[in-house]
């Protein structure tokens, strides 16, 4: 079966685009024996970034055209409209002259409602725009557009994927979609996102010779990924006389404001915003942090826990999230600073238990083989459809 991988999210989307190209990886290396997988992105900047994980890509054009008729597409009216006159975008023409049986979306996208003739596999990350009336990047108008795509998406698609088990619950209750059509495949690290560079590492040295001993929370600046309570731990630990570095990396979406408001006001010293970080300065950042924190309200499940455990970092967790069993990090209470900054001393004053380490490198073992078992699965059934 020939598979397009549609890559719409640019290199610098951060945790988006890492799981997207992750997710691509993941597909190549478990269904690329039996099928011809090859990515397809718009984005001129992503072409040079696969092309260095050696991953099949090609390069396309999004035209004036076809951003027309997507966002046409959006409304039911028009879309019958553009069917009758058999309107086409860009995309669909090239995978239907390349022969191609289905594209899979890594994420949500508005392209579905523009595609007329081939199949596609949707992939449904989280339903936290349930908790919309709590947080300000979900308004009502973002919960109504991404229940009218997902309800469209899940009906449409030829199969359709999740990153937990929950998720195919809520799916199947919610959605009213048959549960064979849903796959489970748990999130997955790319092991192979940054190459050493010997310069690199001397100019990232340099950069950060002044930081040491940093917690790092590898966040885009959301209002769910909670970094106030951080603030207000580490106002905690700024009384108790502890003299602690924060790290927060990710793009600013708007809240940044609140959190530097916040700081002003408590006189708090020791927080970096970083910015977007490129990939190889992620890494750095990671591999000399003290510890990761992630306070973040929407889940059940991240690729923070993940990729703590594999850079065999200390891990300061959501308790109420379920992908982080106990005893592979110190669950929280995200809501609680104290309960924040006391496992902040812990770390500091080296009580943290070993065997956290040794656990969530287990556990993430289990989830890679939980990972492979999904797509087998997810293979067993693109071979019996193309039968």
């Amino acid at each position: 079966m020939k598979i397009a991988i549609l890559l719409e999210s640019n290199y610098s989307g951060g945790g988006s685009f890492t799981h997207q190209v992750t997710t691509a990886s993941e597909m190549i290396k478990y269904l690329g024996k039996s099928n011809e997988i090859t990515i397809y992105t718009h984005l001129p900047g992503n072409l040079k970034i696969l092309r260095n994980l050696q991953i099949p890509t090609i390069l396309f054009k999004n035209k004036i055209y076809d951003k027309i008729l997507i966002k046409l597409s959006v409304h039911k009216f028009f879309r019958i409209i553009l069917k009758l006159l058999n309107c086409q975008i860009n995309i669909e023409k090239i995978l239907l002259n390349n022969k191609t049986d289905v594209i899979f979306f890594p994420s949500s996208s508005n392209t579905i409602y523009a595609l007329n003739k081939i199949n596609f596999i949707f992939h449904l990350l989280d339903l936290e725009h349930w908790k919309h009336s709590i947080y300000p990047e979900i308004t009502k108008k973002e919960f109504k557009y991404r229940e009218k795509l997902y309800f469209y998406s899940l009906k449409k698609s030829l199969l359709n994927i999740t990153n937990h088990k929950l998720i195919k619950k809520q799916i199947i209750d919610h959605y009213q979609t048959d549960a064979q059509k849903i796959n489970v495949i748990p999130y997955a690290t790319q092991k192979n996102f940054f190459k050493k560079n010997i310069n690199k590492q001397k100019f990232f040295n340099k950069k950060y010779k002044k930081l040491k001993d940093y917690f790092f929370y590898p966040a885009q600046i959301w209002g769910h990924k909670n970094h106030l309570v951080i603030l207000k731990a580490a106002k905690i630990l700024q009384h108790k006389g502890y003299d602690i570095k924060f790290i927060f990396s990710g793009k600013d979406r708007g809240h940044k404001k609140i959190l530097e408001k916040y700081i002003e006001q408590h006189s708090i010293d020791n927080i970096i915003f970083t910015g977007f970080l490129p990939n190889d300065e992620m890494d750095y950042v990671y591999k000399n942090s003290k510890a990761i924190i992630f306070t973040s309200f929407f889940g059940p499940n991240t690729l923070v826990s993940l990729e703590t455990w594999r850079y065999k970092k200390p891990l300061i967790y959501n308790r109420k999230l379920s992908d982080c069993p106990k005893d592979t990090a110190i669950l929280i209470d995200p809501k609680n600073p104290n309960s924040v900054s006391n496992a902040i001393i812990d770390i500091i004053n080296k009580r943290y238990k070993d065997k956290f380490i040794t656990n969530g490198i287990s556990q993430l073992k289990l989830i890679e083989q939980q990972n492979k078992n999904g797509y087998d699965e997810l293979n067993k059934k693109l071979i019996y459809l193309k039968n």
